[in-house]
């Protein structure tokens, strides 16, 4: 039975002292992805990834290849010293793990684990005969037992009676509990179990829950606000994108120098909407032959004719520099269906524009009514065949050029 019990001992002291140590557990940076723990002695290889210079070197003696990516590396020519990860290391520094204790010394990550040892604030060991405590004795389970076992049976069975427990000590939470230590001193001495020949009231146990409680309260809130405070810097910066996108795109409309490419998106359910309404069109974006030059736009429907046909015409748009310019517009004008592969199939068509046509004359509103083009320039049939729509897109070049 000695022999039992004395398992038992070392292995809640190594418990205890791993669960203290993984709260120092190192960022991803700092860890060695072979040993898992703090980079000791740090060295990069030559595919850039970082490792403890005696775990590399260990692996490279079996493996001889990065245990990352599975680079074959040369222990002489491939293994660098990372001075500056060792500082960055170095430069870290954390409260000893026994601080609810009493202990106030501040170390280096990489003597932590040490200094744990011998420090005069360690946990004395449990004597022989004492029992295992249930995890949950802060919170009121009072139960002992024999051996680890026993008490993780115990912890399989309870699972509702520790959650009750857990929900009566957040019930006590009131705002008149004063916290007698920081914030951090509470939680960490929540976490932190007691020794096994310590005693602990009830009233000491909910207190400590009570401090832990408010305070991880407090710092959801703050949370919640820092939050809602991120999602409106979001929300504002989307909006400026937004603007700043929508002026971008009116800018290389008026900077297009005449010329404009038309994506016409989601193009075979145009067509099937214009096949049910032939009174529905659907018109290009303003653009210019200049910066304060004509602006035109393009309008597409099926033919008036023959709705096998689409129709291409350009009309004329109204600018607050019209005064400017000089009336009937007059200029060659090109229509050109892109080809999304093959140029040579590129459907073009040019025309030169006719000053007695209403189409051409200085517009009294918004857009000219009167258009100017082609009521049959192509088959819809052909722009399937022939595979004019890539990713159900069809494309319209149009260039103006005045004269």
């Amino acid at each position: 039975m000695a022999g039992g019990e004395e398992t038992r001992k070392s292995t809640d002291s190594l418990a205890q002292e791993s669960s203290i140590i993984d709260t120092f557990a190192p960022e991803a940076r700092f860890e060695c992805p072979i040993c898992l723990a703090w980079l000791r002695d740090p060295v990069v290889t030559a595919c850039g990834h970082r490792f403890c210079r005696g775990c590399i070197y260990s692996w490279l003696e079996r493996e001889h290849a990065c245990p990352v990516d599975n680079m074959k590396l040369d222990v002489e020519k491939d293994i660098f010293p990372d001075n500056f990860t060792r500082r960055e290391i170095s430069q870290q520094k954390a409260r000893c793990p026994y601080i609810v204790r009493g202990c106030i010394e501040e170390l280096s990550p990489l003597d932590v684990e040490s200094h744990m040892i011998i420090c005069k604030f360690r946990p004395p060991e449990l004597p022989e005969n004492e029992k295992l405590r249930c995890q949950f004795v802060d919170v009121g389970c009072t139960d002992k037992f024999e051996d680890e076992p026993e008490l993780q049976r115990h912890l399989e069975s309870e699972v509702t009676k520790h959650l009750s427990l857990l929900s009566q000590a957040y019930t006590k939470i009131t705002i008149s509990n004063q916290a007698s230590t920081s914030a951090i001193a509470q939680q960490a001495n929540f976490w932190d179990p007691p020794a096994k020949n310590e005693q602990v009231s009830t009233s000491e146990a909910d207190e400590g829950v009570n401090a832990l409680l408010r305070a991880m309260y407090e710092k959801i809130v703050v949370l919640e606000q820092k939050s809602r405070e991120q999602d409106i810097i979001i929300s504002n910066m989307s909006e400026q994108i937004n603007s700043l996108n929508l002026s971008m795109s009116k800018m290389q409309l008026r900077h297009c120098n005449g010329c404009y490419l038309w994506y016409i998106n989601d193009f075979k359910n145009k067509i099937k909407d214009m096949q049910k309404d032939h009174h529905l069109m659907f018109y290009s974006p303003g653009f210019y032959t200049s910066a304060n030059g004509y602006k035109l736009c393009v309008r597409l429907n099926l033919s008036p004719r023959d709705p096998n046909y689409i129709a291409i015409l350009i009309h004329m748009m109204k600018t607050e520099h019209d005064n400017t310019l000089e009336w009937p517009f007059s200029g060659r004008l090109s229509i050109t269906v892109i080809h999304p592969i093959e140029s040579y199939r590129n459907i073009k068509e040019t025309m030169m524009t006719r000053p007695e046509l209403e189409a051409f004359k200085r517009p009294v509103q918004d857009l000219n009514p009167r258009g100017f083009g082609y009521t049959e320039f192509v088959l819809v049939e052909d722009l399937k065949i022939q595979e004019f729509m890539r990713n159900n897109t069809l494309v319209i070049k149009v260039q103006a050029q005045p004269v």
